[in-house]
């Protein structure tokens, strides 16, 4: 059975499936492999390389979303059609060059003050695309760990969410955007819950100090 894969942001490889539900208590911390990632990674035929060391191929650069629909931190606090506009720009700038890996999450544009959702204008992005030409794009999204998020069941409330966002059935790679104040084991399996589920192909975690 496939290994709970971490790779982005932390780098950290977590272990197989199995051993991290049969062994809770003797959970060991993850190995970091972001550091020298490049060196140790395969480069494919096509120019892409594995994504860690789960053997999913995607394009050795990848595009961040987070500032795509926020109006928190980016942006001047303000979303509009110009900013619209440049940010489906870059979108096809990035497919047009080869790089089809996209990192997002769902609290990126979260519903404040006219933001809108970043997983949602990728989502609309790729349709929009595939409407002209058939592309294949690698996501990553991740998982808000809030303190009222409970549960393994949480995590895949929230994954279907972002799937129907961003308009797919699958993606490549979920994460935990950062450490739960509690409940952390119940995100963990909710993690394999969601490979087993043929949900993602690769999970991990992101902002985790200690890899």
């Amino acid at each position: 059975m496939m290994g709970l894969q971490v790779a982005g942001g932390a780098g950290c490889v977590l272990p197989p499936l199995l051993a991290l539900r049969g062994r809770r208590r003797a959970f060991r911390p993850p190995r970091a492999v972001a550091s020298d990632a490049a060196a140790a990674t395969a480069k494919g035929e096509d120019g892409k390389v594995s994504l860690g060391g789960s053997g999913i191929a995607v394009t050795k650069l990848g595009i961040g979303a987070w500032s795509w629909g926020d109006t928190t931190y980016w942006n001047e606090f303000q979303w509009d059609d110009r900013k619209l506009k440049a940010a489906k720009g870059a979108f096809d700038a990035s497919i047009d060059c080869g790089i089809t890996f996209f990192d997002t999450a769902e609290v990126y544009g979260a519903g404040v003050s006219g933001a809108i959702n970043s997983e949602s204008l990728l989502g609309r992005f790729i349709k929009e695309r595939q409407q002209k030409e058939q592309v294949e794009v690698a996501i990553a999204t991740k998982f808000a760990a809030l303190p009222w998020r409970l549960g393994r069941g949480s995590v895949i409330s929230a994954l279907k969410a972002s799937l129907d966002r961003l308009g797919v059935s699958s993606v490549e790679l979920y994460q935990l955007h950062w450490p739960g104040i509690w409940g952390n084991e119940g995100y963990l399996d909710g993690l394999g819950d969601a490979v087993e589920q043929g949900l993602v192909k690769a999970v991990g975690v992101s902002n985790y100090s200690g890899c």
